[in-house]
């Protein structure tokens, strides 16, 4: 009975999102912001920038699929760069197809449930432990229908996380080569959506679209839990998002 007590004083605890809102705590370290045009300050913060995200002369701007979120550009040039409190970060690709309302045409046929393969190209683990959180009773994923499955022949998506590796290019054509029709991929982490640091390593072969077809692209290093369930729906076509250039 005490058991029963306390879960009626809580009230239910599992997030809302993406049916409802929430929000990430204050300090949590989501997409950069130029807030600023001190090209000096900028510079300064663009040589710490391990990823080479930061593009000064021109337009001054930061490529979101190469920044891991480190903050270290905030803290160099506070007054040109700022981290926003802000997790809906998932992109659509530029392919001609990946379309919101494409998506959710192919994807009409999954009804109220969708499987989804993971696969990791060559990750360092950080977007495995956020991609199992999704599961867990504060975000439970499955309440939305989303169920992970071992097999490709069953998956509806096709999530890969980290650079992809030359010991994983092949494993990774064979596993999207077995999945049926329609399918879905999506790059899970800045690694899959860009390379990130390891570009030029002759040990990777780089992002995931340099292998199969990518249709969203999910930044971060890594994502927040809520990002990630934000790039499931954008990829299921069931909300608005931006694509990879902007």
């Amino acid at each position: 009975m005490s058991w029963i007590a306390y879960g009626l004083r809580g009230g239910i605890l599992t997030t809302h999102y993406p049916h409802g809102d929430d929000a990430m705590p204050p300090d949590y370290r989501g997409e950069i912001e130029v807030v600023g045009a001190n090209r000096e300050h900028a510079r300064r913060a663009a040589a710490s920038c391990l990823s080479r995200a930061i593009a000064v002369e021109n337009d001054l701007h930061v490529d979101v699929l190469r920044c891991f979120q480190c903050g270290e550009c905030a803290r160099i040039a506070p007054d040109v760069f700022q981290n926003r409190n802000h997790f809906e970060l998932a992109r659509l690709s530029e392919a001609p197809k990946t379309t919101i309302d494409a998506l959710r045409e192919r994807t009409r046929a999954f009804g109220r449930s969708v499987h989804i393969r993971h696969v990791d190209a060559g990750s360092d683990g950080s977007e495995e432990q956020e991609l199992t959180a999704i599961f867990n009773p504060f975000y439970d994923a499955n309440r939305l229908g989303v169920f992970l499955t071992a097999s490709p022949r069953h998956a509806d998506l096709l999530m890969v996380s980290g650079v992809v590796t030359r010991p994983m290019e092949e494993p990774l054509r064979r596993t999207y080569a077995a999945m049926p029709e329609p399918k879905t991929v999506i790059a899970l982490g800045t690694s899959a959506c860009s390379g990130g640091i390891f570009i030029g390593s002759q040990d990777v072969v780089g992002p995931v679209s340099a292998v199969i077809p990518v249709d969203v692209l999910i930044p971060g290093m890594p994502p927040s839990p809520l990002t990630i369930l934000h790039g499931i729906w954008a990829a299921l076509g069931r909300v608005l998002t931006r694509s990879a250039s902007q």
